[in-house]
């Protein structure tokens, strides 16, 4: 089976379908639920990485603010992956050709991977190399921020 034709099948499929005839305010919902999962991310991510800088917090050690963090993260994670799943399922012939729906795949795994790699053992020491830090934060901001930016763009794309 060829990806677009799974995509195909995702929308034509019983959950797809069944999303699709939902009122138009709960699409709407989703969207609102997609960006405060976003948000919930972005800001955890924010706080760590300024921390990662030397900025800003410096009576908190990183690995505290990870454990303080952490949670928004889930949860934003956690409303992403579920709203997510309402916005491509009822649409996805539409997503499958956008350029800028596969960016934001791809800067979402880039994401993930650094997340739970790289920033995870940086972020768990108390006083973490300089420059790995700030280079961590730098990749950091960048993907999570470039996903936000490439899911923004899929609407004019």
């Amino acid at each position: 089976m060829s990806t677009q034709a799974f995509f195909h099948s995702l929308q034509n499929g019983a959950l797809g379908i069944s999303i699709g005839k939902l009122d138009p305010l709960f699409g709407a919902l989703a969207q609102l639920f997609h960006i405060a999962g976003f948000l919930l991310i972005l800001t955890a991510i924010l706080i760590v990485n300024l921390r990662l800088f030397g900025v800003g917090l410096r009576n908190q050690s990183v690995p505290q603010l990870v454990k303080a963090t952490n949670p928004l993260i889930l949860y934003g994670l956690g409303f992403l992956a579920i709203s997510g799943l309402f916005i491509l399922l009822p649409s996805a012939d539409i997503y499958y050709p956008n350029p800028a729906f596969w960016a934001k795949a791809l800067l979402l795994s880039l994401a993930l991977i650094v997340q739970f790699t790289l920033y995870r053992k940086v972020t768990a020491s108390e006083s973490p190399n300089r420059t790995l830090a700030s280079t961590t934060a730098v990749l950091s901001l960048t993907l999570w921020f470039g996903v936000a930016f490439a899911g923004r763009a899929i609407g004019f794309v």
